[in-house]
């Protein structure tokens, strides 16, 4: 007897926790638009059980079913280099202001062909702003894209940016049928049974129409969300295969834990910020906002929480493992810690505060979460040698990034992201227009508007650290450190592979299911 499942192909979900999206519980993902509908036939005494995914943190699962629906111009391999996608291949001009694209044959999931067409008319839309600010942004570079023969896509540039090609491998630059809005993605999401529970997840579907299927081995896998906790208990009592997006949360359990050899850890192109409302109260005082980034040990505070060293120290406001790119080194990075303490000291008496008689108190808006309010904890021990005091300010997801869109916080603990080699996500939130905090430097703005016409990416990155050097001296916001992802994997799936981006496409994974669960 066979059993039939209806697949429908979605619209992609933006894949970064500020871009656009429809902000879902990641337990109840929902449609953007019903792009195709089909019905599959499939045996099911025959059917391979899927793998079990669980997606930890906000957004994780939309993340891992966007990356699986959609293909792009380019593509990633497992350990997140860039590999050809819909383009077959492509050709960089000697300046670096022209990439060239040559389309291969492919088919979107209805069967119609991916034209160049549809290329132009998703990344034109992708350039005004219809995949997100983020996916804008990241492309305010290209200044044309046009289709100069039917399997050819030209994109001109100001400036070179050869990370272009690895954001064209996200799925806000998807490339979509014009009118079907449908993708030709690994993947199709197959409609649970009436009778499944709300919770039973994302099922998704090897996509035979997508173009290299013949290198698709995992027919199957249903994506789920839940937080670090569940997600490991899950995982340790064999329910589920794989746990992606391990952030603050769970890594102390998930060492503790989880069956040796299965935790992965990864530093991803992601920094831990504490940004400063300066537009009133003892922040605006710039003595207070560099009293506050002198009084931190920030390697001891990386070690005492990860564990590791390898959580590196945010001394500006960008990561260090930004191919190409050096973060500036503020003036104190040669005092020794001591020093800089005395320094601090110094600095809050001139602007009023005693560290015995007239404390500074401040309050720090961060999510509901343990390890955010660890680490929080651990900074405060270091402020209070100093003469500061600080009070937590819980808050949900929305309620956070309200909060901080609207500059009502004193301080927030924030995580910045680039999914590409890029410190532009660190910087543009410092600009005077981007920001609400009260966070305003013309020159800085200046240099980060000349890095758009810079004649090479050296000269660029150079225009980018210098303005990133004035946004930390100016206390825009304070780094601490390099956060450590972290995954767990079972014996039975390969192809998984720690990478910067932090992107683990199901399409690169396989089961072994001759192997038994971990029980």
């Amino acid at each position: 007897m066979q059993t039939h499942s209806k697949i429908i192909q979605l619209e992609s979900w933006a894949i970064y926790g500020d871009w656009p999206c429809p902000m879902l519980p990641c337990r109840h993902l929902l449609p953007v638009s019903l792009a195709l509908m089909l019905l599959a036939c499939r045996g099911g005494a025959d059917e391979a059980p899927p793998l079990q995914v669980d997606a930890v943190g906000d957004g994780a699962a939309r993340t891992i079913v966007a990356d699986a629906l959609n293909a792009g111009l380019t593509s990633r391999d497992s350990a997140g280099l860039v590999v050809p996608g819909l383009a077959q291949s492509w050709r960089v001009s000697d300046d670096g202001l022209s990439i060239v694209f040559r389309l291969r044959q492919a088919q979107f999931a209805g069967g119609a062909d991916v034209t160049a067409a549809d290329v132009v008319a998703s990344l034109e839309r992708a350039r005004k702003g219809g995949a997100g600010a983020m996916a804008r942004d990241l492309l305010a570079g290209v200044t044309a894209v046009s289709a100069p023969l039917d399997s050819v896509i030209e994109l001109q540039l100001s400036t070179p940016q050869p990370e272009l090609l690895e954001l064209l491998a996200t799925p806000p630059l998807a490339i979509r049928a014009r009118r079907s809005r449908e993708t030709a993605g690994a993947y199709l999401v197959s409609l649970p049974p009436k009778e499944a529970a709300p919770a039973s997840g994302t099922a998704l579907r090897a996509n035979p129409r997508y173009f290299a299927a013949e290198r698709v081995t995992l027919e199957a896998a249903t994506v789920h969300g839940f937080d670090a906790e569940a997600a490991l208990q899950r995982f340790n009592r064999g329910e589920t295969d794989l746990v992606l997006g391990g952030g603050l949360d769970g890594l102390g359990s998930a060492r503790a834990t989880a069956p040796r050899g299965t935790l992965q850890l990864e530093q991803p192109r992601a920094a831990l910020l504490l940004l400063l409302n300066q537009k009133e109260g003892p922040l605006a005082d710039l003595r207070v906002r560099r009293a506050l980034a002198l009084a931190i040990d920030r390697a001891a505070l990386g070690e005492a929480f990860f564990g590791t060293r390898s959580a590196g120290e945010v001394r500006a406001l960008s990561p260090t493992n930004i191919a190409g790119y050096a973060p500036p080194e503020p003036g104190w990075v040669a005092q020794p810690f001591v020093g800089r303490q005395e320094e601090a000291r110094r600095l809050l008496t001139e602007a009023g505060f005693d560290p015995v008689s007239s404390r500074l108190k401040l309050a720090v808006s961060i999510h509901y979460s343990p390890g955010e309010a660890r680490l929080i904890e651990l900074v405060a021990r270091d402020l209070a040698q100093v003469g500061v005091d600080l009070t937590l300010e819980r808050r949900d997801a929305d309620a956070q990034r309200r909060a901080i869109s609207a500059g009502d916080f004193q301080l927030a603990l924030i995580r910045r992201q680039t999914p590409v080699d890029s410190p532009l996500p660190f910087l543009w939130p410092n600009l005077c227009r981007r920001n609400s905090h009260g966070v305003c430097l013309p020159e800085a703005d200046k240099l980060y508007a000349e890095s758009w016409v810079a004649p090479t990416r050296g000269a660029r990155l150079k225009a980018l650290a210098d303005a990133e050097r004035l946004w930390a001296e100016n206390g825009a916001a304070i780094g601490l450190v390099q956060p450590i992802g972290w995954s767990l994997v079972s014996p039975r799936v390969s192809g998984f592979t720690p990478n910067p981006g932090g992107i683990h496409s199901l399409r690169h994974l396989s089961i072994d299911l001759t192997r038994r669960l971990l029980k």
